[in-house]
């Protein structure tokens, strides 16, 4: 026997007179989620209304103002976006948002089972963007589970999150505040809740933390890490059993996962933009290509690549310009060795001849020897009473050695040229003793 719902009295009115009711499309804890039509500028949103019975509690109704509120501080794309939130002259709260043409992860994992690792990290990666916007400003979400989360189509390209219902957020305010939820009150969904939070302990943000891990095993196992039909053994689960292996899930995968399901918080990833930055790399990894984090944590020093060496200018040779003809020594011909570097006298250093180079074997051109460069000579140190050394650059020669021969000829050279002056002196001489000697005795 088929028991039909009553037709909801709500379909078809005009909600605070600007949103009009089409359809009902879903239902929750706290109220009811409608497809409406904004008059004022004709599209379609999504209204949450808060049951009427559950709108005579007064924490309840501060519960909705909540979430409301929290709504209103985020703008993160990946975050559902409120649209407007108030109440109506008979008493009913409602909050509208953008209405979602897709499906809830809880409908993609009953209809396609387990998902692949890679969609799994691209999935979780967007849910941590949407809550480090949140966590940022001080709210928790508390309730993150596959009915939460939203895919979409965006620009062409399919599973774009959509984060919802932060309709159990906690906004971290003064201590006394009225609006403060209570210690030991517990909320939240018990397959996905963290083991603090089953023990009605205060949260921050790794509880989120725990229930993406949960979120990121049942995707890739096809269901959650503990479930059972009594709410109290899940809780106890969460607390004391260990958490059943990832059978057929990459290690690093698995290892990013498990963490985050780490009974304790201070063993989990410490803020979800770290949780973020592990998922991207392990994602790198899977599609075998390198990827730099688009976001650098302060809990995770940032593993920046080594710099490339920096290229070394060719040497510059004195009388040449920068990069013009010129620069450096020609190429060494075969047999020979290469340009030598030796310590030269100063001042009063007869320059060395530049010797030919000899023909190569190959074919081509004769080469033209290179002028030699000019020495630098420094002046005499004030002092000492000897002359500086300085370096100069010979050619591809004989180096050293040809250098002492050419030296060696030119001091012969000169030795001889000394000797030569040195007789013609004695001749003149000679021949001025011999007319003196003449004149004399001719006179005698």
């Amino acid at each position: 026997m088929v028991h039909n719902r009553p037709p909801d009295p709500l379909i078809g009115k005009l909600l605070a007179d600007r949103f009009e009711i089409l359809d009902r499309i879903g239902e929750g804890g706290m109220g009811v989620v409608y497809r409406a039509r904004q008059v004022s500028v004709d599209r379609v949103v999504a209204i949450k209304v808060l049951n009427a019975q559950v709108a005579q509690d007064p924490q309840w109704v501060h519960r909705f103002i909540n979430e409301a509120k929290a709504c209103s501080k985020l703008q993160h794309p990946n975050t559902v976006r409120l649209i407007d939130f108030g109440q109506t002259r008979d008493g009913l709260l409602f909050m509208a948002m953008e209405f979602l043409d897709g499906m809830s992860l809880r409908t993609a994992i009953d209809r396609g089972g387990r998902m692949a690792p890679a969609r799994v990290l691209k999935i979780i990666m967007q849910c941590c963007q949407s809550l480090a916007e949140a966590h940022g400003v001080g709210i928790i979400h508390r309730d993150i589970k596959p009915d939460n989360l939203f895919l979409v189509t965006l620009a062409g390209q399919p599973d774009f999150v959509k984060v919802l219902d932060f309709s159990v957020a906690k906004l971290k305010q003064a201590a006394g505040s009225a609006m403060q939820t209570q210690a030991g009150v517990v909320f939240g969904t018990p397959n996905y809740m963290s083991p603090e939070q089953g023990r009605g302990l205060p949260l921050d943000a790794r509880s989120d933390i725990y229930a993406l891990g949960v979120v990121a095993y049942e995707m890739l196992m096809g269901r959650p890490p503990f479930s059972s039909q009594n709410p109290m053994e899940v809780l106890a689960a969460h607390v004391r059993s260990p958490v059943p292996p990832l059978v057929g899930v990459p290690e690093r995968v698995a290892h990013v996962v498990l963490k985050a399901l780490a009974k304790e918080p201070a063993q989990r990833q410490q803020t979800v933009e770290v949780l973020e930055q592990e998922c991207s790399i392990v994602l790198a990894e899977l599609s075998g290509g390198v990827q730099v984090p688009a976001r650098m944590s302060r809990d995770v020093p940032a593993q920046m690549p080594p710099m490339p060496p920096m290229p070394m200018p060719p040497p510059q040779r004195p009388g040449y310009p920068p990069g013009g003809q010129g620069m450096g020594p020609p190429p060494p011909a075969p047999g020979l060795d290469p340009m030598k570097t030796m310590i030269a006298p100063g001042p009063g250093m007869p320059m060395p001849m530049p010797m030919p180079m000899p023909q190569p074997q190959q074919a081509r051109p004769p080469m033209q020897p290179m002028p030699p460069p000019p020495m630098q000579h420094h002046p005499q140190v004030p002092g000492h009473g000897q002359s500086a050394q300085g370096t100069v650059l010979l050619q591809p020669t004989d180096g050293v050695v040809s250098f002492a021969k050419q030296s060696g000829r030119v001091a012969a050279q000169s030795a001889g040229g000394a000797s030569m002056a040195f007789w013609i002196v004695c001749i003149v001489c000679g021949i001025g003793i011999g007319v003196v000697a003449y004149l004399i005795v001719s006179n005698v």
